[in-house]
């Protein structure tokens, strides 16, 4: 009887690699409660709210400027 570890591991081309790491990492695609990469992101403390977000513009600040936040 042949054991999975017994098949020989079939290479992926790099197109392949990338559309499936795309797939992946689409947002729609995300399982609830991942965690998820904000790095690259700009976050604005007095509005709560990264500053690439929907609506970013027209929000409102809800906490006061930062230097007058406690730390």
């Amino acid at each position: 009887m042949s054991q999975p570890h017994d098949e020989p591991i079939a290479e992926a081309s790099p197109e392949e690699v990338a559309a499936e790491r795309d797939e992946r990492l689409d947002p729609d695609h995300r399982p609830q409660n991942a965690e998820v990469d904000n790095t690259d992101r700009e976050f604005d403390a007095e509005k709560a709210m990264f500053t690439d977000a929907e609506g970013y513009d027209e929000a409102p600040a809800v906490f006061p400027p930062v230097e007058e936040q406690d730390t």
